[in-house]
């Protein structure tokens, strides 16, 4: 995840700094950091390209304008100029900036810190690199998990990856996929810096993003199914997330040597359906059919069936597609559909008439749920990974 202006202000070595313009653009991104020390004074002759990189905080003493404020004004508008997403100022060489520099700032959303603790520069470029590095490991993270995903990392790497995320990994593991509408990618920083703090969980449970949703990896030295539950119980309380809100996809318990890959795969699709189904949670074990289709997801076989099948509906304006995945998502409750629907069920009890006519009009009711059943749900499947 880019780290943004706004972000500096969780690290510790910011607590004091002071945001004094450019209130607007503390959602820039920062991936370096920069001193202006004398680029701008009168008469430099350099070219500024070549010394400011951009999206990066910039920090000054200003003690080149001291003597010459208007250099202050005339440094914010270049650096806004060149892409630099904030400057900081320490204030003990100029304690106040002048007024048309806070304004030019304002205008341009250009944000200024100002500090003025024993804060050195060194120690602020530490900060923000080891931040910046901090998502660039999320960032890796993801990818890999992607990979394991589609099958094509090695035991070898999976086996590497594994220790990487926590060296302290027990003997079993299980994963449980998150996903919701609550989890924008504020939230989910959020969430990832608060679990952070909680070193003594951290121990044995692991928060990984993942998309728009989180994985937890939790792991027992033991495959008692009520240790993992009360562990993922302490997780959800330090992340502060109410199980109905969200939905959750549990893999089965297994060994930490050599399933690693598998029960992050089964979490994936169990939370996945869970998303499909509109239901709170789904456990693997009981996922039926979805098994198989999970498992050959990617063979052409799939996508054929589903595509042909299901081509006189998606060519339509939506209705009768919408119905038929609604209706399968309820099992063929004709209430639950309705209700969903927001329609009589008499309403979907002709729309499905319809829908055999166009795609199966020679199949009998049984045959029909059953076909329309396995073409839905490896469309809704596909969709759902693509997103």
């Amino acid at each position: 995840m880019t780290l943004k202006v706004k972000d500096l202000f969780d690290i510790e070595i910011f607590r004091n700094f002071r945001l004094v313009a450019g209130e607007g653009g503390l959602n820039r991104p920062v991936k370096t950091t920069e001193i202006l020390d004398f680029e701008f004074i009168q008469g430099a002759d350099m070219d500024r390209k070549n010394v400011f990189e951009g999206e990066s905080i910039t920090l000054t003493s200003l003690l080149y304008a001291i003597d010459n404020p208007q250099l202050i004004t005339d440094a914010v508008r270049r650096l806004n100029e060149l892409n630099v997403s904030c400057m900081a100022y320490k204030t003990a060489v100029v304690s106040q900036l002048p007024q048309e520099a806070i304004d030019y700032a304002n205008s341009h959303n250009f944000p200024i810190l100002e500090f003025g603790g024993d804060e050195f520069f060194e120690d602020i470029i530490f900060a923000v690199r080891k931040e910046i590095g901090a998502g660039q490991d999320l960032l890796e993270i993801e990818m890999t998990l992607e990979d394991i995903l589609d099958k094509s990392l090695s035991a070898r790497e999976i086996s590497r990856f594994a220790k990487r995320l926590n060296p302290e990994f027990k003997r079993y593991v299980r994963c449980v996929g998150i996903m919701g509408e609550i989890f924008s990618s504020e939230k989910i920083s959020a969430l990832l810096k608060s679990f952070s703090r909680h070193e003594k969980i951290g121990r044995k449970a692991s928060l990984c993003k993942f998309r728009e949703g989180l994985f937890i990896i939790l792991t027992q030295d033991t495959d008692e199914i009520s240790r993992f539950n009360a562990l993922l119980t302490d997780v959800l309380t330090v992340l502060e997330l109410e199980p109905s809100a969200i939905h959750m996809g549990f893999s089965t318990v297994r060994r930490m040597d050599g399933q690693f890959d598998k029960v992050v795969r089964e979490a994936f699709w169990s939370c996945i359906v869970a998303a499909m189904e509109e239901k709170s949670s789904r456990q693997y074990e009981e996922l039926g059919i979805y098994r198989f289709i999970t498992s050959e997801i990617n063979s052409p076989n799939l996508k054929e069936y589903a595509d042909e099948f299901l081509k006189p509906l998606t060519d339509g304006d939506g209705e009768l597609l919408r119905t038929a995945k609604t209706y399968i998502m309820c099992r063929g409750d004709m209430d639950a559909a309705a209700k969903r629907l927001f329609c009589h069920k008499n309403t979907v009890r002709y729309r499905l008439s319809r829908i055999q006519e166009m795609v199966a009009p020679e199949t009998n009711e049984k045959e029909f749920f059953e076909n329309l059943a396995l073409a839905v749900r490896i469309y809704m499947l596909m969709k759902y990974r693509d997103r």
